[in-house]
């Protein structure tokens, strides 16, 4: 049965990547140029090199070339070095495969131990949430990463000290979203003080300083180049601007006429209030691995300025575990609710419903400590 399902995703990957209309230069083309670069003995953050390359292939000069500079990790460009030896069409083409692939396969672990039927019906309502379907067709990033939270529940469930560190590398490709989870992570794993635990931390810190040393293969000075790329992406106009951020802080911000320095103290706020609860409420927050990761989602959710409606895919994990524990009509209210807005929203407005997304995380957020303060009840009552 298991057989036969795979050899059915296979075929629908394979199938929507020939024939659905995939456009190779949009988010896509960042890590391929990037990627062309470096098989072409381009430094990886090597910007002006990009540049210069992208300009020669396409028989023009550089002034007419615009290639935003590699504002991700080694290990991202590492990674994918495969796809820099295909067309880019066909590459585009098999990065949206891969993506898709990894997506199935994430919602495959996250609807574990449920009947066949609902894991059905959440894998349907998954593809169908539009940061989902928002960033495969623009060939974005974030699913490695969605893979790389719904890994580490499993990995914290089944007790696998190196799965866990294969999950930590994954959310480590786009820090600014992963890097909480595994902060976390890392705090409850060095609480346990038994075997498992610190197996997995060792496993997860050596990890980490293997993929560091690799990272040298990419670039000479590549911690000094990458935070160099960072900054001149943050200098882009767009970028500094915030102009298509989505996030609370930012929502708050525009409907109260601030700039972008407002946001960044309103985030700051935000943060010190979340990471307050968290500390108040550790024991029960990190009682269970979805909790857990849930939490460091939804965290990043609230906190970040930074966020691009894309990177709401990562909703999907509190969606289905709150999906899976409710136990009250108001509960499964608020999460058809927090899954609903952002399709009319997004459907019916386009980008101008944005802000529909942000609505959505602040009532996973809500119904995540209601769930908690539900159970930190009922165990006080049994107690």
């Amino acid at each position: 049965m298991k057989l036969a399902l795979l050899a059915l995703a296979l075929i629908a990957v394979l199938a929507a990547a020939a024939l659905l209309p995939v456009r190779p230069y949009l988010d896509f083309q960042v890590i391929y140029h990037a990627d062309l670069g470096w098989l072409r003995g381009i430094a990886l953050y090597d910007h002006a090199g990009q540049v210069n390359m992208i300009a020669e292939l396409a028989g023009v000069p550089a002034s007419q070339v615009y290639v935003l500079p590699f504002p991700y990790p080694p290990l991202y460009a590492l990674s994918t070095l495969w796809l820099a030896r295909l067309p880019i069409d066909l590459a585009a083409r098999a990065w949206f495969g891969l993506n898709l692939l990894l997506f199935l396969l994430s919602m495959w672990l996250l609807t574990e131990a449920l009947p066949a039927a609902k894991r059905a019906i959440l894998v349907a309502a998954g593809l169908l949430w539009p940061p989902v379907l928002g960033g495969l067709f623009v060939g974005q990033y974030d699913f490695p990463v969605l893979l790389g939270a719904v890994l580490m529940i499993h990995a914290l469930r089944q007790e696998k000290a190196l799965l866990v560190a294969v999950a930590a590398a994954l959310l480590t490709l786009k820090p600014h979203l992963g890097g909480p989870v595994v902060v976390l992570v890392l705090i409850k794993l060095a609480q346990r003080r038994d075997g498992v635990g610190r197996d997995a931390l060792l496993a997860t810190l050596a990890a980490g300083a293997i993929l560091f040393g690799l990272g040298f293969l990419a670039s000479a000075n590549w911690p000094v180049d990458y935070v160099r790329s960072l900054t001149a992406f943050g200098s882009l106009g767009g970028v500094s601007a915030c102009t298509q951020c989505v996030s609370l802080s930012t929502a708050l911000v525009r409907t109260a006429g601030g700039g972008l320095q407002a946001a960044l103290w309103i985030s700051v706020g935000i943060a010190v209030l979340c990471c307050g609860w968290s500390v108040l409420r550790w024991r029960h927050v990190a009682s269970t691995p979805s909790g857990l990761v849930a939490a460091g989602i939804l965290i990043i959710m609230l906190v970040s300025p930074y966020l691009l409606n894309y990177d709401y895919v990562l909703l999907l994990v509190p969606f289905i575990e709150l999906a899976r524990g409710a136990r009250s009509a108001l509960e499964w209210i608020g999460v058809v609710l927090a899954y609903a807005v952002p399709v009319f929203g997004l459907g019916l407005l386009g980008t101008a419903g944005n802000v529909s997304l942000v609505l959505s995380a602040c009532i996973l957020s809500a119904l995540a400590v209601r769930t908690l303060t539900r159970d930190v009840a009922s165990q006080a009552a049994g107690a």
